[in-house]
């Protein structure tokens, strides 16, 4: 029975990240301005955040104990971390600066899309900065 309800639920919810483990990044092909295009950015950007923790925690790893550049490496991590909050600005500025009203979908206010499409767009950089790092403490 509980099987049963889980199958529905995912027929129900199709693009949900309960149904699957990672987003389609083919999803970005396909933004159309609706809330897909949250789940799409929203979806990406989680599987992103745990690929750079394990990149996070690699570069660290080849940072020696007492060098200062692995404070320098925490500050970062947090700093991108504290930018996200400046992707409220992108959605505000669509609302003419107001707070939104709830819409039906209860996950989601109507320009959600563009707070999502900023925090993906962070982590993505964040990402390829840490490829950088690791790529480069690695050249030996």
């Amino acid at each position: 029975m509980m099987l049963a309800i889980k199958i529905s639920a995912c027929i129900v919810m199709s693009i949900s990240s309960y149904c699957y483990a990672s987003t389609d990044p083919e999803c970005l092909k396909h933004l159309g301005g609706a809330f897909g295009d949250v789940e799409c950015f929203n979806g990406l950007s989680n599987d992103l955040k745990q690929e750079n923790r394990k990149l996070a925690a690699d570069v660290a790893s080849t940072i020696p104990k007492g060098n200062g550049n692995r404070v320098l490496l925490k500050r970062y991590l947090q700093d991108q971390v504290n930018a996200k909050n400046f992707c409220e600005l992108g959605r505000a500025s669509m609302t003419n600066w107001t707070r939104e009203a709830m819409t039906v979908n209860p996950r989601y206010h109507d320009y959600d899309v563009a707070y999502y499409e900023c925090a993906y767009i962070l982590l993505e950089q964040e990402n390829k900065f840490l490829k950088s790092l690791f790529r480069n403490a690695n050249q030996k």
